[in-house]
């Protein structure tokens, strides 16, 4: 979708005989091509030290939904106390609810040693919303689920119908005596 809007724009790069990528490293921007063009991603790429996380913020930049799941399930099997904050600091950046509730499922039983590390310094440094979210994640056991942006009817995967209906949950009715 992105270069999709890109090239069918009237916008002067479209036009232009090359295109500078200068927010994606040349080896990232590869396997996002290969994704593009083939639906498949190198498996030595994804042992590539910090590859995931790059490719993670290339997929949600460059629209490329499956990518973005993709590279969300890898981080999320290799949860270590060590990087779990960098994680969740990285999947609140590219937007990966996915990845963002595993980090805080993981961290949960884990806090203070999480706590402890230096990542955890990334999640301070990343503004006290985020805190503000895991640590009543931590405490009270909540779901990181619909503490996010609010989702149209189409991204949560409802109907017009299911929409409405929901949207009806939320109003208030006066009670009848």
């Amino acid at each position: 979708p992105y270069f999709e809007g890109l090239f069918s724009s009237s916008m002067r790069d479209a036009d232009a005989d090359g295109l500078p990528i200068t927010d994606t490293e040349p080896d990232v921007f590869e396997q996002l091509l290969s994704w593009i063009y083939t639906g498949e991603v190198a498996d030595a790429a994804l042992q590539a030290k910090d590859m995931l996380e790059h490719l993670l913020m290339a997929a949600n930049g460059y629209e490329c939904g499956g990518l973005k799941l993709l590279c969300e399930a890898k981080l999320c099997e290799g949860l270590t106390v060590e990087n779990v904050a960098t994680r969740l600091v990285l999947a609140e950046q590219a937007e990966a609810d996915g990845l963002k509730e595993a980090c805080l499922e993981f961290i949960k039983p884990n806090a203070a040693a999480v706590m402890g590390t230096e990542g955890w310094k990334d999640v301070v440094s990343a503004g006290g919303e985020l805190v503000s979210e895991a640590m009543a994640f931590v405490v009270g056991g909540g779901s990181a689920a619909g503490k996010g942006k609010k989702r149209t009817a189409g991204e949560a995967g409802l109907s017009a119908q299911d929409a409405e209906v929901e949207e009806m949950r939320g109003w208030k009715v006066p009670r009848l005596r």
